[in-house]
């Protein structure tokens, strides 16, 4: 068996925003009943809890760009406006990336965003999309592996169990360091 470990990506991904000094960061999640989006909403949870000071927030989606505009447009009208935004999968990033141009809202200087899965649109919008990558072509070159050392046996294999974790691509959508918090006083120089 083939699996992805979305949990160990999401959190991987949500580390790296936090690492970026953003401490509040909205997640657009998947299908609730679909394994691969609880996962990635897990680990963005998990990730969140064991960072001090940072705080997350969850907006619904359901893998396709419509839910992802949808999202972006209610992350902005929700009145507190998070640091950066993690979708769940590059198609809900690109619907928000569009609602937030729409809006005026500079990624990644007002939000910083990212997505999960590099399809291979992400590197080619503007501005290029921070993501997870998922090897499909390992994940079914091992698989067809598995299949011919099935049929070349003479008896069936034991049932092995290879876990892929997905790899941080940065690009320019996650920027760089959070914009820092507003503070009351005069600053000096």
């Amino acid at each position: 068996m083939f699996e992805i470990d979305n949990h160990a990506g999401a959190a991987a991904m949500t580390r790296h925003l936090l690492s970026l000094g953003h401490r509040h960061i909205a997640f657009i999640g998947g299908p609730a009943l679909n394994h691969d989006a609880r996962e990635r909403l897990r680990g963005f949870r998990d990730a969140i809890g064991a960072h001090a000071g940072a705080r997350g927030s969850e907006f619904a989606g359901d893998f396709h760009e419509s839910s992802g505009h949808d999202a972006g447009r209610a992350i902005l009208a929700s009145g507190d406006r998070p640091d950066a935004v993690f979708a769940a999968n590059d198609m809900m990033a690109l619907g928000c990336l569009y609602a937030f141009a729409q809006a005026g809202v500079d990624v990644p200087r007002d939000i910083a965003l990212a997505g999960f899965d590099d399809i291979p649109l992400a590197r080619f919008v503007h501005p290029s999309l921070t993501t997870m990558r998922v090897s499909i072509a390992e994940l079914g070159g091992n698989a067809l592996r598995r299949l011919l050392a099935q049929i070349d046996a003479s008896e069936p294999a034991a049932a092995e169990h290879h876990v892929l974790v997905p790899e941080l691509v940065v690009r320019h959508s996650s920027g760089g360091p959070a914009k820092p918090q507003a503070t009351s006083g005069r600053q000096g120089k």
